[in-house]
């Protein structure tokens, strides 16, 4: 345990073997000899940090496979994971890897019911259950047959009960002898989508999807992951999500980097302040906190005057990128929804300039992006090397091809066919490019609606307008069958500590020149204010904090019309 943190770059050396590696797994086992004691996982408890070195994860995940196997667990079989984010995540990744098993990571937050229908789907042998909040209410969801092994105990989560612990596993098992060597078409993981609506869907990824994003980084560093340094990692999104799985686990092994954990949503800025990062990945929502924070200390109006001041220039950024924990960050990147380009121009007066990312889970994460040296706001940047971008001329979706797209989605055969289009993935995005060849996201089909009048909406576009006001911090775009389009709009903290009146005013001229910019079809008639922010356990949210507007719709649209027809631009809720 410690409480040290080393800022300075750290040169990674390679052996042979790691630079002519065909996947990750034989890269591990590689860091493993060439840097045993090298600190891999960093653990937060209060004020101390557990570390592990790459020996001792190794070794662990190795009495893991041991465990594995002496359950009757054959080569192939398929090991679940329900846990946030903590070192032994990555320690049981690692062991149902080595023992030859598919991963099929879950999302922590998945209620009884549909964590039941999720096990069922993939054909799990075995499951482990770690850090949850709700594990009392989950584990009637898990088949009795299925054994779970627990990790330790988390203060402030549920106590987990299970006739094999992690800590038990550890003192009672040698290590695996004999460890896996996968080949590229073997199946890596399944990760079941999110979605905004449907059934969840199991995508199929292989070691040669996954090993082509990160050889693929290597050969040119275009996120900036790998860069011939020892990255420092935190790790706070779920861990079953595939961006994160990338920069997380993936990136961490190739690049032989550092990853710590959060240690609660509540200790999550003291944590992220402690490590500085110098990777640090986050969705927009996040981004969007982070810009409140600092309005709420330091209002945008005395933010401007204190940039435009040479000598105060320099000190107050400094200050805020240390205090937010960002002052050493080399890549901070944004994915798994849109961002507004005037998020991230905010961001980069601040000598923050953050790279989006456009993918998908069918996708293996990334293929379009804001290179390190050309970030376009308002784009998701130009295709990565060895990806094919083209938009369908007729429905103007966004189609892509790449060696890391996906097998398939797992026992559905139907589903799998109907996104594919020759060997493009139908992304069930809209979009275009621009004159530089940066590819821009309009929307989703499926979010498209019809209003009154018989024309089409895109809410996507006009929802990015209202981001530019900073006392907006959720807006969704509406009104299926309307005459005009209106905007549900939540407040920001920053709105909190202003006047009813004074935030109408703001709102209004907001509203007035976002509409100067719009066709009249597609103006919005009213702005719907509600006074508490919709929480993100409503119901309204992925687990990577995307908004399910059929979820939202459903909730409210018995009040659509009457909301319109009071003919008033700002109705408070």
């Amino acid at each position: 345990m410690t409480n040290k943190q080393n800022n300075n770059k750290v040169t990674i050396n390679e052996t042979p073997a790691m630079q002519s590696a065909d996947n990750f797994l034989t890269v591990f086992y590689e860091r493993e000899k060439l840097h045993p004691d090298k600190v891999y996982l960093r653990q937060p408890e209060g004020e101390l940090w557990h570390e592990f070195t790459w020996f001792e994860v190794g070794q662990q995940a190795r009495k893991l496979v041991t465990l594995l196997r002496s359950l009757g667990l054959k080569k192939g079989d398929h090991v679940g994971i329900l846990s946030k984010n903590c070192y032994q995540w990555i320690i049981a990744d690692l062991a149902i890897l080595m023992g030859g098993f598919v991963s099929i990571p879950y999302y922590p937050t998945l209620p009884a019911n549909e964590l039941n229908e999720i096990i069922k789907l993939s054909s799990i042998k075995a499951l482990f259950v770690g850090k949850l909040e709700q594990w009392e209410q989950q584990q009637a969801g898990v088949p009795d047959e299925i054994p779970c092994i627990a990790f330790q105990n988390y203060q402030g989560n549920s106590k987990v009960d299970c006739e094999l612990q992690f800590d038990e596993i550890l003192a009672q098992f040698e290590p695996a002898k004999e460890v896996h060597h996968p080949s590229a078409d073997e199946l890596f993981t399944i990760i079941y989508t999110s979605g905004t609506t449907g059934t969840p869907k199991g995508v199929m990824l292989t070691y040669e999807c996954a090993n082509q994003v990160m050889l693929g980084e290597r050969r040119s560093p275009v996120y900036g992951i790998y860069q011939g340094v020892s990255q420092r990692i935190l790790s706070y999104l779920p861990l079953n999500h595939i961006a994160e799985r990338i920069i997380t686990e993936l990136s961490s092994i190739v690049s032989g980097s550092e990853v710590s954990f959060t240690e609660s949503l509540d200790l999550f800025a003291k944590n992220l302040q402690s490590v500085q990062p110098t990777l640090f990945f986050a969705v927009p929502r996040i981004w969007t906190k982070i810009q409140q924070g600092i309005l709420a200390k330091l209002p945008q109006k005395k933010l401007n005057i204190i940039l435009k001041v040479p000598i105060l220039n320099g000190i107050i950024k400094n200050k805020i990128r240390h205090g937010l924990g960002l002052s050493e960050v080399r890549s901070a990147i944004s994915g798994a929804a849109p961002v507004s380009a005037s998020l991230l121009a905010w961001f980069a007066k601040l000598d923050i300039h953050i790279q989006e990312v456009y993918g998908a889970t069918e996708l293996a994460g990334g293929v379009s992006y804001n290179a390190i040296n050309d970030i376009a706001p308002g784009t998701v940047g130009k295709p990565v090397p060895g990806a094919e971008i083209k938009v369908d001329s007729e429905t103007d979706e966004v189609l892509v091809k790449a060696p890391w797209t996906m097998t398939g989605y797992y026992n559905d055969p139907d589903k799998t066919a109907d996104v594919f289009e020759g060997d493009y993935y139908k992304t069930g995005d809209t979009g275009r490019f621009d004159s530089q060849g940066n590819l821009i996201i309009t929307g989703r089909i499926k979010d498209t609606f019809k209003t009154a009048k018989g024309k089409f909406i895109l809410p996507v576009p006009m929802e990015h307008k209202f981001a530019v006001n900073s006392l907006i911090e959720q807006v969704v775009v509406t009104g299926i069958g309307l005459v005009q389009p209106i905007a549900l709009v939540c407040l920001s903290e920053n709105a909190s500590s202003i006047g009813d009146e004074e935030v109408t005013n703001d709102l209004l001229s907001t509203l007035r020149t976002i509409n100067g910019s719009l066709e009249s079809y597609s103006t919005v008639s009213t702005l719907i204010v509600f006074r508490e922010v919709w929480a993100e356990d409503s119901g309204f949210f992925t687990p990577t904090l995307k908004l399910k507007r059929h979820v939202i719709d459903a909730a409210f649209k018995d009040n659509y019309e009457l909301w319109e027809n009071t003919k008033e631009s700002i109705i408070w809720v």
